[in-house]
């Protein structure tokens, strides 16, 4: 693909957005909504990559929700590489703004509560992210009230055992923001995975650190596992509330998290 290409007769590439290992995105012009998306371009069509891209476009047109980026379209090149179109986005993500510093109490309690709602939904529906993190947090314009989640590569419905989609025991998600479920390889992962990811997201937007950190991929995994969490009023002067929800998101052990994204805005 090169600029002045056009997808599927409606999609004309503009420039490059963002690159990976697994693909390209670009900026294209949609010619039938005359509106700019965001065009995700596969590099190739086999593997286990192309299953989970596959897998996104399909689970991103059943969702419908102003807190998770808009499905357009998809398909496939001439030369069988997949393509899938989203709504542009203006903004930076919250790894990007987090890298300035923490947030504000206010604006830190409005992304998560946004990305808490966003979540819920997904998981009213039957569908786990698995892979929520601060790059995949993108904050529209700028502002911490309006989320859009990203990156529904991971994604796995919550009634499908990880064999169906993964091989038995393979740790898929990002280090320091997998529950310690994720980090044993479990089968039998739900919505409460989520949650944790989503309290390390919490943590580190009021404190600006992570909750586990480490240059030691195992060493990271050891803590996750096995170190309790710091307490949220150990670095910050916070309502005990609020100190406890964050503890109880970080549960190691799973049965005191809130049961879904939906429980966990209720409670913000």
């Amino acid at each position: 693909m090169r600029a002045g290409d056009v997808i599927a007769d409606r999609f004309e590439l503009v420039s490059i957005a963002g690159t990976g290992g697994m693909g390209v995105v670009w900026r294209a012009r949609d010619l039938v909504q005359a509106q700019d998306v965001a065009l995700k371009e596969m590099l190739s069509a086999e593997g286990d990559e192309a299953m989970r891209f596959a897998r996104e476009a399909r689970v991103l047109r059943e969702l419908s929700h102003t807190g998770i980026v808009r499905y357009v379209a998809d398909g496939s090149t001439a030369e069988g590489k997949p393509w899938l179109a989203m709504e542009w986005l203006d903004g930076e993500t919250l790894a990007s703004r987090l890298r300035r510093g923490a947030l504000e109490a206010g604006d830190a309690l409005a992304v998560t509560i946004g990305a808490a709602e966003a979540l819920g939904y997904a998981h009213g529906l039957g569908f786990l992210h698995r892979d929520l993190k601060p790059d995949n947090v993108m904050l529209v314009d700028g502002e911490p009230s309006r989320v859009r989640l990203l990156d529904f590569g991971l994604v796995r419905a919550l009634t499908t055992t990880i064999s169906e989609t993964t091989r038995t025991g393979m740790i898929l998600g990002t280090p320091a923001y997998m529950s310690p479920e994720q980090v044993r390889g479990a089968a039998d992962i739900d919505a409460r995975a989520d949650v944790f990811a989503l309290g390390c997201v919490l943590f580190k937007c009021l404190t600006g650190v992570a909750v586990f950190s480490s240059q030691d991929l195992v060493a990271l995994f050891a803590k996750v596992l096995f170190d309790e969490p710091p307490r949220l009023s150990s670095l910050l002067d916070v309502p005990p509330e609020l100190d406890e929800l964050v503890a109880q998101m970080l549960a190691k052990d799973r049965a005191p998290r809130p049961r879904d994204g939906s429980a966990v805005a209720s409670a913000l």
